[in-house]
């Protein structure tokens, strides 16, 4: 889990994951995602009885690609800022990328294949 908030007024708990995979892998990490905290969600009910837990997992592949359900899940988070912050997140996810590509231009530069 990357983040959890915790709003004692509307009594709810927002667990977020955010992962960045390959193009064609988006989907599946969104359920592998849900499945592998399932047991933390459990535990955050034990910890905060009476609170409405709420797992968001924040998909953006490595071009910065999300979901339609991203979009809507965010809207009901963020309200109208949603798309400012669906667009700062990819800014980050994309300057990451970049960097990565970077870095491996570099080292297979200096370590030429035979």
């Amino acid at each position: 889990m990357d983040a959890r908030f915790v709003d004692h007024r509307v009594k709810r708990v927002l667990a977020v994951e955010m992962s960045c995979p390959w193009l064609d892998n988006r989907a599946r990490k969104d359920s592998e995602k849900t499945e592998k905290y399932g047991p933390l969600r459990w535990e955050l009910t034990r910890q905060y009885p009476g609170y409405k837990i709420v797992q968001l997992n924040v998909i953006m592949d490595v071009l910065g690609e999300w979901s339609k359900e991203l979009d809507v899940e965010m809207n009901k988070i963020f309200g109208a800022r949603s798309s400012d912050v669906l667009k700062r997140m990819q800014e980050a996810v994309l300057s990451s990328s970049l960097n990565i590509a970077r870095t491996f231009k570099v080292i297979t530069k200096r370590h030429p294949s035979p």
